[in-house]
């Protein structure tokens, strides 16, 4: 029973802008799923008035979604979405979680689940941080438009010696791989890992984002990616993006020169915790 209802869900994802109208066969070479079944699946939907058969033969979305859509929470924002799922990373890896957004030239930290560890990475809800060092600003500016990306590398005054030809190699690298991961790039002895968040027109203005001590990240960090992955994946479609278009293969892949740092090589030693980590005293 509840792979049906998947099934049936999955079909919803098949529409999306560029696909407004599908036969069966595209709907089924969409979502991988066989012919037979997906006949079934759509026939019973059709029924219950949620997809609609056109002339053609093709189907489309019914206004019954649109109806149901009227009755999405009016106040339900973007934290509310991202914070239990903040708070699952957080527990899952010990880390401090961050959602982020831009705002000109720099990144605005807009909410924080911290670690219980008193060893941490502070950081705090308003803090405004540059956009050309650390993962979660890159992968911010790794989705602005070329004009916006090439009007912010023009006004700004944060370069503080970024070679923009540089950057906008690592930026293209991101927006490939959907990940971004840095460490001591904007605080010593700090790593962090940032990915998107799409939104229902598959357009990137957030992002989450897990930072700590090189000492505890870099052994853990293929798992860490993993688990950050599916949480922007699930915030992801709780905004209503259509992952066909969102996310790309590429997506869990990443490349080493993100991480430029000697802890990832044979036999060196993690970086010390920066003068940014502190202990936290007993409550």
């Amino acid at each position: 029973m509840i792979r049906a209802v998947e099934r049936a869900l999955a079909i919803f994802d098949a529409f999306d802008a560029q696909h407004q109208s599908l036969s069966l066969l595209e709907i089924g070479a969409r979502i991988n799923m066989p012919k037979a079944t997906t006949f079934r699946l759509v026939n019973t939907l059709q029924k219950n008035g949620f997809l609609v058969r056109l002339e053609d033969q093709r189907y489309c979305l019914s206004l019954k979604l649109l109806r149901l859509s009227g009755l999405v929470k009016s106040t339900l924002g973007i934290r509310d979405t991202t914070r239990p799922i903040m708070a699952e990373v957080c527990r899952a890896t010990g880390e401090t979680v961050t959602l982020n957004i831009k705002a000109g030239f720099q990144r605005v930290c807009i909410d924080v689940v911290d670690t219980p560890s008193p060893l941490m990475s502070i950081a705090r809800p308003g803090e405004h941080i540059s956009l050309y060092r650390g993962a979660a600003g890159r992968l911010l500016l790794a989705y602005t438009s070329e004009a916006e990306l090439n009007e912010i590398l023009r006004q700004s005054d944060q370069m503080e010696g970024v070679d923009p030809t540089e950057l906008k190699a690592h930026l293209a690298d991101i927006r490939t791989q959907a990940l971004a991961c840095t460490a001591g790039q904007r605080i010593p002895g700090i790593t962090a890992i940032a990915v998107p968040i799409f939104d229902i027109r598959d357009e990137v203005h957030y992002c989450l984002s897990l930072s700590g001590p090189s000492i505890r990240m870099d052994p853990r960090l293929d798992e860490f990616q993993r688990i950050m992955i599916e949480a922007g994946k699930s915030i992801s479609s709780m905004m209503g993006t259509s992952y066909s278009s969102a996310v790309k293969p590429e997506f869990a892949k990443i490349d080493e020169a993100f991480v430029p740092r000697k802890s990832l090589k044979a036999g060196a030693k993690p970086a010390a915790a920066s003068r940014r980590t502190r202990k936290r005293e007993p409550a």
